[in-house]
């Protein structure tokens, strides 16, 4: 299809019939040759002739090709970030049906952006990358590479956060990216080889790989495997095996996480990567008519007879995303693997939304197998999620907290009265985070009233703050970068956080508020180190409303 934007802008763009699920889509935007950008049908044809329109396809994504007329050095390179901008909510699902809240739109996620360019259209790509590098999880170059590179010392735009703070300020020179170049010799790619390295601070040599048997020289960051580099040598034409070479070995790969000013590239498993690992234990039970998949990880190196006696966390996605796409968003994964501490659960919802009245008995399901299988600590099981996982984690806890010994809601709006849990008398410790630039978490509006139920729920003191700043009620300490989240602690970006904590009549922390500086509606691997410090502190003795708290 064919669509002007505002007079200022054509597009031709493909929405597969997969879009219509209850999973987010990536939007791939393919810039052409010059010959072949004059006209709809131009475009159209090469989207069929390079495979791409049966790529997006497959995959469940929206494909967006912009059309040149007047050719790509007539753009500006803002070009497709306008487009994002202006068309990522405007994508109707082929049978009208999404995620249940997005009114049969199909939702382009701002994680799963990616950008691909041929000839002087992989010029132009290559411009956009420099002027727009926080824009793309990955990007690809065949037979082109920018020859612009004046936009490299202007500012970021943080797209994903709108305020950042005082001592954010990135230039574009210093935000890594994904890029994978093709070309006919190695003069051809060695300018944008040396740009490219600087902003991804690598300086280790390649290592050749062969992807479906294109020989390719890789060149990786020292300690972030996703910020790399990839140059392939030789001839190249827009055919579908190279457009799904690019696919399945490069744009499925990656991913942006939204947790920062600019995001954060990241590896990420496809979903038929993630179905057929052996790291995740695929299992299922039906609740009321409904059936639940979750996923069970041992810690690397464990079997399921050496886990016995460990605790269970449980980590529950966000709306419209699915546990193959979650399992490595927070780092419960890595942690796991690191402390040999617990294991970790993740639960797919039916149609990718946690609703209670739905959903809220199948944790005891899941509990009462997880023994079965593995002789898990039941005294110790702690309910985490983000977004609409951390919604369902307080309310799950409000008619269930007999389950869990603590529970970590992450970035979720602040909306459940609490009374049946504070009426019943059961205690549940509990650790909030959220960004400051969270735009769907209204922060201190909302964050009053779970702070006051969750202080009741824990026998400690409620001090208001006269007059009030921000908080209404004054913590009894703060956690921050100096006395807590150090680098001795194993915390890469702790720098990021303060943490408010509130003692029980015990002098026991039970109640954590830690916000997030410059994060948009994300999370970081961090989270899970500074949730697990303060989950795995208590048990749950059986058919008791206390918690033991082992200090």
């Amino acid at each position: 299809m064919v669509k002007n934007y505002s007079g200022k802008f054509e597009i031709f763009y493909y929405i597969s019939t997969l879009a219509n699920s209850y999973t987010p889509a990536k939007t791939i935007y393919v810039c052409t040759p010059d010959r072949d950008a004059q006209s709809y049908e131009s475009v159209e044809k090469f989207s069929i002739n390079s495979g791409w329109l049966e790529i997006a396809e497959h995959d469940g994504a929206v494909l967006v090709m912009p059309i040149a007329k007047n050719g790509w050095q007539a753009q500006s390179p803002t070009l497709i970030a306008e487009f994002y901008s202006e068309t990522r909510k405007n994508f109707k699902s082929k049978n009208g049906k999404s995620i249940p809240g997005r009114d049969g739109f199909v939702w382009c996620w701002e994680t799963l952006v990616y950008l691909v360019g041929y000839g002087e259209g992989a010029v132009f790509a290559g411009n956009v990358t420099v002027t727009n590098p926080n824009r793309f999880a990955g990007v690809a170059l065949v037979n082109g590479v920018p020859n612009d590179y004046i936009a490299q010392s202007n500012p970021s735009d943080h797209w994903f956060v709108r305020n950042v703070s005082s001592v954010y300020n990135k230039k574009n020179h210093d935000i890594p990216v994904c890029l994978w170049m093709f070309g006919q010799n190695e003069n051809f790619t060695k300018e944008a080889l040396e740009y490219f390295s600087v902003c991804n601070q690598i300086t280790a040599p390649a290592e050749v790989v062969d992807y479906e048997g294109i020989s390719t020289e890789v060149y990786k960051n020292s300690t972030e495997e996703a910020v790399q580099i990839r140059v392939s040598i030789g001839e190249f034409e827009a055919t579908p095996e190279l457009g799904k070479t690019i696919m399945d070995q490069f744009f499925n790969k990656f991913i942006r996480w939204k947790n920062a000013p600019d995001g954060t590239l990241k590896p990420i498993l496809s979903k038929d990567d993630f179905n057929r690992s052996n790291r995740f234990a695929h299992d299922s039970l039906t609740v009321n008519n409904n059936q639940y998949d979750f996923f069970t990880y041992l810690p690397e190196g464990m079997r399921a007879k050496e886990v016995a006696g460990l605790p269970v966390v449980f980590s529950l996605h966000g709306r419209g995303e699915p546990s193959w796409i979650f399992s490595t968003k927070n780092g419960w994964d890595k942690l796991a693997d690191e402390t040999k501490e617990f294991i970790l659960v993740l639960v797919d919802s039916p149609l990718n939304i946690w609703l209670l009245d739905r959903d809220g008995e199948v944790f005891g399901h899941i509990i009462e197998k997880l023994y079965q299988s593995y002789l898990i600590d039941k005294t110790r099981v702690y309910l985490t999620g983000f977004s609409n996982g951390g919604m369902i984690t307080r309310q799950v806890v409000n008619q269930h907290p007999e389950l869990f010994a603590a529970i970590s809601p992450w970035s979720a709006p602040f909306a459940d009265s609490f009374e049946e849990l504070i009426s019943s008398g059961y205690e549940l410790p509990c650790s909030i985070f959220t960004g400051d630039n969270d735009e769907k978490v209204p922060l201190w509006d909302n964050l009053d009233g779970l702070l006051e139920n969750m202080l009741k729920v824990n026998n400690c003191s409620i001090l208001e703050t006269e007059p009030r700043i921000h908080m209404r009620y004054i913590p009894d300490g703060v956690y921050n970068s100096d006395n807590y989240y150090t680098q001795k602690n194993k915390y890469t970006e702790g720098d990021r956080f303060q943490t408010f904590f509130y003692k029980n009549s015990d002098g026991q922390v039970r109640v954590c508020f830690t916000l997030m500086k410059d994060m948009p509606h994300g999370a970081i691997y961090d989270q899970s180190r500074a949730a697990w410090s303060f989950l795995k502190r208590f048990s749950r003795p059986e058919g008791s409303k206390k918690v033991i708290d082992a200090g």
